[in-house]
Formats: C-alpha cells, structure tokens, sequence
C-alpha cells in the first residue's frame, strides 16, 4: 500500500472544521432556548383558554355553575381546591374543573355532590401562572356562559424567568370570552 493511496483529513482541516461548527452551535443554541420556552408558554396558554371555553359551554350545557378552582392536588384521587392564602393567586400546580351541582354555593369542589369534569395539569417547570384578584381562588361561570365575578374582567398572567416582556396573558370579561394577549403585558402579576 502507498502513501498516496491514503485519504484523510489533515490537523488543520479538522482544527477549521470543528471551529465553524463550534461558532454555528454558539449562534443556534440560544435561539432553540428561545424558542423551546416560547413553546412552553404558547402550550400552556392553549391550555389554559381551551379549559375556559370547556368550562363555560358545560355551564350552558349543564345548566349550572362550572367553575375552575386552583388545586395543589389536581391529580389525587380525591383533590381538593386549594383556598389557603399563603398561595394566594398562584395557579401553577394546577387547577380543577368542576360542575357545582352541590346545595352549598361555596365553590369549592365536593366530590359527593358536584362533578370533576377535567383536572389542570401543573405548569412545566419555570412557567408561572398568577391571578387578578377578580380570578384568585376560581372563575365561576353562570348557565349563561357570563363569569360569577361581581362584572369585573378576570386576568392571569403566564410567564417565565424571561419575565413580563416575553409573558402572556389570558383576559376573560365579564361575558365570558377569554383573550390571550402577549404584547405589552403590563407584570406578570396581575
């Protein structure tokens, strides 16, 4: 076998390459962070205002207040609201989805009497969710679709560690109809 038979790549050449491919990897990775966590709050947005629409047509379909609680436990087998104030506004570990068929108008769900429609899932790690004090511990809505809240527009604020200017926010009027908004959130607390 002859020298000249042999191929491969020199030093230099693998030096060069692997450096182009070290400023591309510095260039591309900050914009796949980006993107991944702008995934996470699109999702968790998507959740969130499916899960209101869900709520307010069982209302009209059921005849009767459905309401969406905040839960420290939505996957128990038997969870509860969360109605402590140390959390108060904080949505992110999840959240209940119940039909009040209950005598006592207390909007809290009671696994003898009302009915667990869906369960919340916790919010990805890093993703915060907070209420307005219109929304703190549940968002009620009539048989009418219109929300329980006193005709004031409940708001939640979904962010990340990138904070208000990458945030978004879901606005439910009076009526009912839930809004995403992601420009010019004012805070990520409402």
């Amino acid at each position: 076998m002859r020298l000249k038979d042999c191929r491969g790549f020199t030093i230099p050449e693998v030096i060069i390459t692997l450096g182009v491919a070290a400023i591309i990897l510095t260039t591309a990775i900050p914009g796949v962070s980006t993107t991944i966590k702008d995934n996470r709050l699109a999702t968790r947005v998507n959740d969130v205002i499916t899960d209101i629409h869900f709520a307010r047509s069982e209302s009209a379909k059921r005849d009767v207040r459905v309401i969406l609680c905040r839960s420290k436990n939505p996957n128990a087998s038997t969870p509860e609201c969360s109605t402590d104030s140390d959390t108060e506004y904080t949505w992110t570990w999840g959240y209940l989805i119940f039909a009040d068929n209950g005598t006592a108008a207390n909007s809290v769900y009671d696994a003898g009497s009302d009915i667990l429609l869906r369960r919340g899932q916790p919010a990805p790690s890093g993703v915060a969710m907070r209420t307005s004090s219109a929304w703190n511990k549940n968002l009620e809505f009539n048989p009418n679709g219109s929300t329980n809240e006193g005709g004031v527009t409940a708001r939640m604020s979904i962010c990340d560690d990138r904070g208000k200017d990458d945030g978004r926010q879901v606005v439910v009027a009076p009526s009912g109809i839930p809004k995403m908004y992601s420009d010019n959130i004012s805070t990520c607390v409402p």
